[in-house]
């Protein structure tokens, strides 16, 4: 038996053309044929008859008409038809669950959101059925959903299929979410750490883009962090980097050696770095006012709470001390602080920079998120689209 490598098929030639093709219209806002002739090398005459191909499926559609600078007809313009089919972002949040869906083109056309405890005894059915709703919403056939990616806030399978372990949802440890949709849905689901879709978030659309190192801190009812390394999000050997709630840290300023072996106290991130650790904080230091958050310690401090003002405070050290741990393992170009906490940022900044600087030698930029509460959704809409260009190839084989 000859070793000789086989001809490639008239349909692999055909397949290989036509998404060169389908790559140049996607990556321009409008071509014309000729361009398209151009930066790809095949024959006008290939391209006539691939882009025609491709209009019959729905991928290409006619753009405006480009003037010749000349006598004769205008050129026609060719777009890609990003509507063709859409994808879902699902973050399901410890206390809020916000889903997007998209176009083809990553723009967010729906948008839905509701409290995780309406869904957290059916996790599976409740995610059906705000996929549901969101095509209901878009007025889009459920036929034309490419892919599904849900951020859950916990250690995801390397798979990107079963929940290791919950944050706060202890129930859901051990089910297999990506295995469970993907049977009833029947399109490509993947179940990812929500901290890791924020570093895809602001890596594509957020205060990364262009950046190859950066650490995104992400605070709020839990904390934890995304990374992204050489331009590439990063998620560690077992899909579980960034798991800053593992971590301990002082109770106090670490004057207190009052523990059994002689070392300040300390308490793991998740119970210090968060939401209710701020509350606590402020409980601690005296305070009598109801707070239903950390926004309304924000507010006592604004309202000359002393109380208020000295949990910032510590908070803000505290917050130093863990983004000092990540800067000396790590050295990013950049540090975002995501989640709810980021809109109260500039009342940390200066004593986070300082508590940095007495840590790192170098410290980077420690900058706000511009798109908080919205980067699990968008990073979650990114991975999808990441998984539209087999379903685009297998519209063009078909």
């Amino acid at each position: 038996m000859s070793d000789r490598p086989q001809p490639l098929s008239q349909k692999h030639v055909r397949v290989t053309n036509a998404w060169r093709v389908l790559e140049r219209v996607r990556a321009a806002e409008t071509t014309s044929r000729v361009r398209i002739a151009a930066e790809t090398g095949l024959t006008v005459t290939t391209v006539h008859r691939l882009v025609a191909d491709l209009q019959n499926r729905r991928l290409l559609v006619n753009g405006e008409m480009a003037g010749t600078g000349g006598v004769g007809r205008p050129a026609t313009r060719f777009r890609f038809n990003a509507r063709v089919g859409h994808v879902i972002g699902i973050d399901v949040g410890n206390e809020t669950t916000r889903a997007g869906l998209a176009h083809l083109d990553g723009q967010i056309i729906a948008s839905d959101d509701c409290p995780t405890a309406q869904i957290a005894s059916d996790l599976v059915g409740g995610i059906e059925g705000i996929i549901r709703g969101l095509q209901e919403r878009a007025a889009v056939r459920p036929d034309s959903l490419v892919a599904i990616c849900i951020g859950v806030p916990g250690v995801i399978d390397p798979a990107g299929d079963v929940i290791v372990r919950a944050s706060l949802h202890q129930p859901w440890e051990g089910m297999p979410l990506g295995s469970e949709l993907r049977r009833s849905l029947g399109v490509e689901v993947t179940v990812a750490q929500d901290d890791h879709l924020t570093a895809v978030a602001e890596l594509r659309r957020g205060a990364c883009v262009g950046l190859r190192h950066a650490l995104i801190v992400n605070i709020g009812k839990g904390i934890g962090a995304g990374l992204v390394i050489d331009g590439e999000p990063f998620y560690g050997a077992r899909a579980a980097a960034g798991r800053l709630g593992w971590i301990p840290l002082p109770l106090d300023d670490g004057t207190n050696t009052g523990g059994a072996d002689g070392m300040p106290p300390v308490a793991p991130a998740s119970q210090l770095l968060t939401a209710d650790g701020l509350i606590a904080d402020y409980r601690r230091f005296g305070g009598q006012a109801e707070m239903g958050g950390a926004i309304d310690v924000f507010a006592a401090d604004r309202a000359s709470d002393p109380a208020a003002g000295r949990a910032i405070d510590r908070f803000a050290e505290r917050l130093g001390t863990c983004i000092g741990m990540g800067v000396a393992i790590m050295d990013p170009q950049i540090v975002v602080i995501g989640g709810g906490i980021s809109a109260a940022f500039d009342r940390l900044r200066t004593i986070v920079m300082s508590r940095l600087s007495e840590i790192v030698h170098m410290p980077p930029n420690v900058v706000a998120s511009k798109i908080a509460l919205d980067a699990g959704v968008v990073g979650a809409i990114e991975a999808a689209l990441e998984r539209a260009d087999a379903w685009l190839v297998d519209l063009i084989s078909a």
